[in-house]
């Protein structure tokens, strides 16, 4: 799949895509039945639990399951990441991420590039992340929440949390967490989200839905309260020449395999 010259100069100017029908509902599902090893791995330091127990997010899931390798070559993502990216792209990150239902967790505006350029030294946002949608969503769902254009003010102040300084200073532990969990060292001022309050946009789509969004811009999103959890697949792609210059994090966060993808052709594989 090629993205149109309107599909990549609307993406440039709002920081974001939505295209709806890239996977099928087939092809979905078959990732869902495969995330279920995922309960058996709860205590691998790639997999982040709340504190019930139940599973927030898992990393690196393509390591384990054959059919998450193949979503992260698919040609009808590496392709318009390369689009636009402007040339070839490695994996950068590749996440799960599950909202459950009825859920009072959200996540607080901040931007992706802060973490990957300070915590992994990333020159330049020359990247693209792409969340594919696992179910229809809506904002009941707790879909993501975006402000157009507001990738174009670059990295921009954070807002204080002067108890995340506290916990920096004590140990790297904790400063990893706050990559983590919903509680997030580097978030976006809250004047700047007062003074663009009118111009938020939901990304809502039906199953199999890809939202491409730019590592500057400025996302969030809300409690689930709808009465099924909402699941994501989010990957970020990046320029090869663009390659993060720290080790401090583990790989599973910031991959080390910097070869340019392959497309692969194949169908999905269900086999875990």
């Amino acid at each position: 799949m090629k993205l149109t010259d309107t599909q990549i100069k609307f993406y440039k100017d709002q920081g974001y895509l939505i295209v709806e029908n890239i996977f099928s509902k087939e092809e979905i599902n078959t990732l869902k039945e495969s995330a279920k090893i995922f309960e058996e791995l709860k205590f691998s330091p790639n997999v982040i639990c709340e504190k019930n127990g139940s599973i927030r997010s898992v990393f690196s899931p393509n390591n384990k399951v054959d059919s998450y390798d193949w979503l992260c070559k698919q040609k009808r993502l590496v392709e318009p990441a390369r689009q636009l990216i402007g040339n070839d792209v490695y994996m950068y990150q590749f996440k799960l991420n599950n909202k459950k239902a009825l859920s009072d967790e959200c996540w607080e505006w901040h931007q992706d590039f802060p973490y990957w350029h300070l915590d992994d030294g990333v020159r330049f946002p020359d990247m693209v992340s792409i969340m594919i949608l696992f179910q229809d969503t809506t904002i009941l769902h707790g879909a993501l929440l975006f402000i157009p254009k507001s990738h174009k003010d670059g990295v921009v102040d954070f807002e204080e949390k002067k108890h995340l300084q506290i916990r920096k200073n004590e140990n790297k532990k904790n400063n990893l967490i706050n990559s983590l969990n919903n509680d997030l060292k580097y978030t976006v001022k809250k004047d700047l989200i007062i003074s663009n309050e009118e111009n938020i946009a939901v990304g809502e789509g039906g199953i199999g839905t890809c939202i491409f969004f730019h590592p500057n811009l400025f996302h969030a999103s809300n409690s689930n309260l709808s009465p099924i959890d909402r699941n994501t697949a989010i990957i970020t792609y990046n320029d090869i020449e663009n390659l993060p210059s720290n080790q401090d994090r583990p790989d599973f966060l910031c991959s080390r395999n910097y070869d340019a993808i392959k497309f692969e052709e194949r169908e999905i594989n269900s086999e875990r």
